[in-house]
């Protein structure tokens, strides 16, 4: 009997390593799938903060580009009223330089006056 009891004890052993080689290949399946999803759930996650990526750069891009449009039109501005001031400097630089040659005739003309006054004094 006790050969029937160790073939019996064999058979509920060799049964137990099935059912846990089953067991172990439902987890390893059951892991393995787990594992994939969270694989798929990255890729998915690192397209779409690709994407955010993209969007933002986009939109940075076109604010820069409506900046440098804006400062190129103001810089053009100032180049416009520098242009302006200078010619206006320019104008009073003559004007000056007009004021200045009526002036010296005028004085020359009064000290002429004045020489001549003191010779028929």
């Amino acid at each position: 009997m006790s050969d029937l009891n160790n073939g019996v004890d064999n058979a509920q052993i060799m049964h137990s390593i099935g059912q846990l080689t089953g067991a172990v290949q439902a987890m390893h399946t059951g892991l393995t799938a787990r594992i994939e999803d969270i694989k798929a759930d990255i890729r998915r996650l690192e397209d779409a903060q690709g994407q955010r990526m993209d969007r933002i750069e986009t939109s940075l891009g076109a604010r820069i580009d409506n900046l440098e449009n804006s400062v190129g039109k103001r810089i053009d501005g100032l180049g416009t009223r520098v242009s302006a001031l200078e010619a206006e400097d320019k104008r009073l630089i003559e004007k000056t330089a007009k004021l200045s040659a009526v002036g010296g005739g005028v004085g020359g003309a009064l000290a002429a006056a004045a020489v001549e006054l003191l010779k028929r004094m």
